[in-house]
């Protein structure tokens, strides 16, 4: 097999995804970060290769339509 090196875990409804290399999570191939050739959950990806998400929460008082002028 060539990708031996994949610990594969099984839902209870049957989907299969795989584990991460580091704590064993179980995942879905969707949400699955790929380094190297193991793939890990979102915490690991971010300690192994210092990225992070690129998206800014702005805290605004309310929406723009609802204050007046």
């Amino acid at each position: 097999m060539p990708h031996e090196h994949i610990q594969l875990a099984q839902t209870p409804n049957g989907e299969i995804g795989p584990r991460c290399h580091k704590c064993g999570e179980r995942l879905t191939f969707g949400n699955a970060m790929v380094v190297d050739k193991y793939y890990m959950c979102w915490e690991h990806y971010v300690e192994a290769t210092g990225a992070d998400t690129s998206t800014t929460i702005n805290e605004s008082e309310g929406r723009f339509w609802m204050q007046k002028e």
